[in-house]
């Protein structure tokens, strides 16, 4: 396994439709794909698009006309070659519809705002003090009116909200009767496995599993370059799967959970007696003693090695199982550990991974965008009711 930590593959992507429904489901996907191959900033132009996406050039010039008379798209002349004439490039038109991207954490709620470029214009952070339905739809009510304000009472045209756990469906219609605009919920595990995938180290990966190490711990995963969901969109739950038998008691009410020994918890558990423990505060614990692995302090050293033993080999079965060509560090714990994270989980992946899909895999640190979830749901809001 390679071990590096801006790795960005140049390769074209293979085609990454779903399975499809009927024409208008092709005709989305299509306006998807597109729009996604500007999300890096790259100028293109329609050949360049038609040979990426593996469309016909005329395709492409009827999804490029839609896209540009809709205002998502700009045109620009290219730099002339050989005397010809330049190829018209595109480019995404920022400003026009405004969109939020929720993120609703355990202890706060923090909203963006992005242009349809994706450029953020406003942030706003507030405080959970109380988690029943009606309560946490107030929370986000409050943090949206406040990056509106920030931008002088922007209309905004979708909302996408992360919820943590299992999606609780019947917050959507509180918050659609309140804005009057269209809701989308999900998880922040798919946001953060999207934003990686669209804007991070997972750019231009086909086969991509994304490790969300914090106070819970997931697995996003990118297959043929689609975002697994599975039937009821609850693929990634891995960290609820079981590594040892009857073993610690997680806080799902199961026994023996891979969160139970590789989440920020587990690691409070770890450091218990430790000079690195900052009683009831994950944050500073992990900052401690992220501090003190960056110094060489042998202490420390040492249990970054004991907490990378259980990592890798959940992560040996996840390679095994899924064969991923890019394993990304995200989430932030590993923001935290960083580098030595990464260097003290490889081994471990190797000690218990087939041979054959450990040498395929790179193991890559996250790029660790500044709200990967709040943009994750940004892009996701944009897709749904924006590029119908």
């Amino acid at each position: 396994m390679k071990i590096t930590y801006c790795a960005r593959s140049e390769r074209s992507t293979r085609n990454r439709f779903m399975r499809l429904k009927h024409s208008g489901d092709l005709r989305r996907a299509h306006r998807v794909e597109v729009v996604r191959s500007f999300y890096g900033g790259e100028p293109r132009t329609r050949l360049e698009l038609a040979n990426q996406l593996g469309l016909s050039v005329a395709t492409i010039g009827t999804i490029v006309g839609e896209l540009t008379k809709a205002g998502f798209l700009k045109e620009a002349a290219g730099a002339r070659t050989g005397g010809g004439r330049p190829a018209t490039q595109l480019t995404l038109r920022g400003g026009g519809s405004l969109v939020v991207g929720v993120d609703v954490a355990e202890t706060y709620v923090t909203a963006e705002l992005f242009d349809q470029a994706m450029a953020r214009l406003a942030r706003k952070r507030v405080p959970v003090l109380e988690n029943a339905p009606e309560a946490v739809v107030e929370h986000v009510l409050a943090a949206v009116a406040a990056v509106r304000r920030q931008v002088y009472e922007a209309p905004v045209s979708a909302i996408g909200v992360s919820l943590p756990g299992q999606v609780e469906a019947r917050l959507r219609p509180l918050l659609e009767r309140r804005w009057d605009v269209p809701v989308l919920l999900d998880n922040p595990l798919k946001a953060i496995t999207l934003a990686e995938q669209m804007f991070g180290a997972a750019r231009d990966q086909d086969d991509v599993i994304v490790v969300n190490l914090g106070t819970g711990v997931g697995l996003g995963v990118v297959a043929g370059g689609r975002l697994l969901r599975g039937a009821t969109n609850n693929a990634g739950e891995w960290g609820h799967t079981v590594l040892e038998a009857g073993g610690q008691p997680c806080r799902c009410g199961g026994r023996g959970c891979v969160e139970a020994y590789v989440g920020a918890g587990a690691l409070m558990r770890l450091l218990e007696g430790s000079p690195f423990l900052v009683s009831g505060d994950q944050d500073a614990t992990v900052a401690r003693l992220a501090e003190a692995v960056r110094l060489g302090d042998s202490a420390a050293l040492e249990t970054l090695t004991r907490f990378a033993r259980p990592l890798g080999l959940a992560l040996a079965n996840a390679v095994n199982m899924l064969n991923p060509e890019l394993i990304v560090f995200g989430g932030w714990v590993s923001a935290a550990l960083g580098e030595p994270l990464v260097s003290a989980v490889t081994p471990v992946i190797k000690e218990y991974a087939l041979a054959t899909p450990f040498e395929a895999a790179t193991a890559v640190l996250g790029r660790h965008l500044d709200n990967p979830v709040s943009l994750g749901m940004a892009v996701l809001a944009f897709e749904t009711h924006l590029l119908d």
